[in-house]
């Protein structure tokens, strides 16, 4: 695909992002601004194909009428599907925009649905995968999150939809919810210190705290899928955060079956009954991977806004001298932790200014050589050094 294609389409996914909140809302209003921006959805879509396709230079499609950009689709023996109903969207989409007529939000949920199933043909057709595929394959990263979406979209197109929505939530408790999931937590009487954090490893970070041990875990986890307490004022400061709509994502949680992984590999199911006789359909499968993807996304871009220092070179080691005193602060003045030991091996992390401006300290990790991968951190050391 060209980058100028994926440009294109990435703008129309910010659209059609747009727009399905406004065709979905009811109100006749917001439904009739929705249906002018879904109508720019759709030409941008058709642009992008007809880009990739090479179908002029950019110029001379700019200056074609909607109508004729799928005249010159039809050239190229494009399927144009659901044509009329997509020609009868741009005159609403006319009548709308510069005669200010209120569409009924019945009407405008139809041509949303026609404008999906359009657009998603077009795309089929010359670039080989549907809208949410092509930002599957194309955007996201390479991860077992992405390898569950594409597994879910292959057994949704053979019509098992159950084992494709818990494949759906399995890519979001990987990405998201295993932060939420205690499991790790259930042997342990404590969230706090060095084996707290160590569990924090196998997830369960944004659980409440008082939930993080044995004892919480013990009176109140009736099923697997109590592992997962979600702390929801984290959840929606995250979707905020990130851009994601906290709604959407309530909605795919309701309308997913719960999974937890335990052990690597191990994964338990959680449904209600009810779920299992409404909801198993292509429909709740498409919006349940739109969700998703969007919320993959758009945590994906966050993070990669991060900056961190490098660490590809290494500074000098200093120089620290046996039977120095190691600070508990960056003071002279303040308790002596324990002085520097002959057989100990020590790291230097950072260089701080002390209390005193004219003082410079060592924040240094010393620990014995005979303990250097010891779990109990039994005499390891932390503390400050006077920089001489």
């Amino acid at each position: 695909m060209k980058s100028s294609t994926l440009s294109t389409l990435l703008v129309a996914k910010a659209i059609f992002e747009k727009t399905k909140s406004l065709v979905n809302s009811g109100d006749k209003y917001s439904c009739t601004a929705g249906i002018i921006l879904l109508q720019d959805f759709v030409e941008l879509v058709v642009l992008a194909v007809l880009d990739e396709l090479d179908a002029g230079d950019q110029k001379s499609l700019e200056s074609k009428s909607f109508d004729e950009l799928l005249g010159e689709l039809k050239k190229l023996k494009v399927p144009v599907v659901k044509s009329g109903t997509i020609k009868a969207l741009n005159k609403q989409r006319v009548i709308s925009k510069h005669y200010g007529q209120l569409s009924e939000p019945a009407s405008i949920i139809n041509y949303f649905s026609t404008a999906i199933v359009f657009t998603d043909a077009l795309l089929e057709h010359v670039i080989g995968s549907k809208l949410q595929e092509i930002f599957l394959t194309d955007i996201l990263k390479d991860s077992p999150s992405k390898d569950f979406l594409k597994e879910a979209i292959d057994v949704a197109g053979n019509g098992g939809y159950l084992q494709a929505l818990a494949l759906l939530r399995k890519a979001f408790f990987l990405s998201y919810e295993r932060e939420y999931c205690i499991y790790s937590f259930r042997q342990q009487e404590s969230s706090n210190g060095f084996f707290g954090l160590l569990g924090m490893l196998g997830g369960g970070r944004k659980a409440y705290p008082w939930t993080r041990n044995k004892a919480w875990i013990e009176a109140n986890v009736k099923a697997p899928a109590d592992y997962i307490q979600v702390d929801h004022e984290k959840l929606k400061t995250d979707c905020m955060e990130w851009g994601v709509s906290t709604v959407d994502v309530e909605n795919f949680r309701r309308l997913t079956p719960k999974v937890v992984e335990t052990e690597k590999g191990v994964w338990h199911l959680d449904y209600d009954t009810n779920f299992a006789a409404n909801e198993l359909s292509l429909e709740n499968f498409n919006y349940c991977l739109d969700v998703v993807l969007d919320f993959l996304l758009k945590k994906q871009a966050f993070d990669d806004g991060h900056k961190w220092p490098k660490r590809v070179k290494s500074g000098p080691t200093p120089m620290i001298y046996i039977d120095k005193p190691i600070f508990e602060r960056p003071s002279t003045t303040s308790a002596i932790v324990e002085y520097v030991k002959e057989d100990y091996y020590y790291t230097v992390d950072r260089v701080v200014s002390g209390f005193d401006v004219n003082e410079e300290f060592l924040y240094a990790h010393l620990y014995p050589k005979d303990k250097e991968f010891s779990l109990t951190l039994e005499d390891h050391i932390w503390g400050y050094l006077l920089a001489e």
